[in-house]
């Protein structure tokens, strides 16, 4: 999860661990993007306002890495414009959910994202 917001982070890890998912936690795009080339997750949450460099930014990153380009991404934005939606999923995101969100609706696009229909490991 990479997102500035330390509350964010805290729902998502607290969400994603009653299902046994480990969250790995970046409160900067840059070092959003150094963990993902560290840690070569399975997937990656990204929020596009940030105040280093922004989610599209460290998503253009994460596509152009060999290493990481084959990691799936979705977007959990408070951008709910069409352009932001429609600007992240051309970049290479697989998925978008605007913020505020439902559980069902998050897991639902990690679970597009990864190709599956159960629980994420």
């Amino acid at each position: 999860m990479i997102d500035d917001d330390p509350d964010m982070v805290k729902v998502i890890r607290v969400m994603l661990g009653v299902t046994g998912v480990q969250v790995l936690e970046a409160f900067s795009g840059l070092k959003g993007y150094l963990l993902v080339k560290r840690e070569l997750p399975d997937v990656v949450l990204l929020d596009i306002m940030m105040p280093d460099i922004d989610g599209f930014e460290v998503l253009r990153k994460i596509k152009l890495d060999p290493e990481t380009h084959a990691i799936p991404v979705v977007f959990v934005s408070a951008r709910t414009g069409r352009e932001h939606i429609e600007r992240g999923l051309s970049l290479g995101a697989q998925g978008y959910v605007t913020k505020p969100f439902k559980p069902d609706e998050l897991m639902g696009q990690i679970e597009k994202a990864l190709g599956t229909d159960t629980e994420v490991n």
